[in-house]
């Protein structure tokens, strides 16, 4: 599976099995198509590294980055990590769909 097709998965069901939640969960986007338009996002705040979904919930953010069972990290991706986890932000690498449910269900339970 792709991450991509990964991502889509787990929107879809988060979307479906907490609807009071949409707009809460969502994908940073962070792979401009080329380079004169990622110029321009980094001109108005485009971050390599960040994660690909943010959750807010009960006034905490919550950073999940997706990657294939066999996918690693880029150097920025792991200097973002550390940045928000100094700070106390929660940080996981999603490997799965089940590895993603278990998440959202940890913290809807925890938070």
């Amino acid at each position: 599976m792709t991450e991509e097709r990964l991502q889509q998965e787990c929107f879809i069901w988060h979307s479906n099995s907490y609807p009071d939640k949409r707009g809460l969960l969502y994908h940073n986007y962070n792979n401009p198509r080329n380079a004169i338009q990622g110029a321009k996002l980094k001109s108005i705040g485009l971050v390599s590294g960040v994660a690909d979904l943010t959750l807010l919930h009960n006034k905490k953010t919550f950073f999940f980055e997706l990657k294939t069972a066999d996918g690693k990290q880029s150097k920025r991706q792991k200097e973002w990590e550390r940045q928000v986890t100094a700070n106390e932000f929660y940080y996981k690498i999603i490997r799965s769909f089940a590895d993603f449910q278990k998440e959202i269900h940890y913290i809807y339970n925890t938070f």
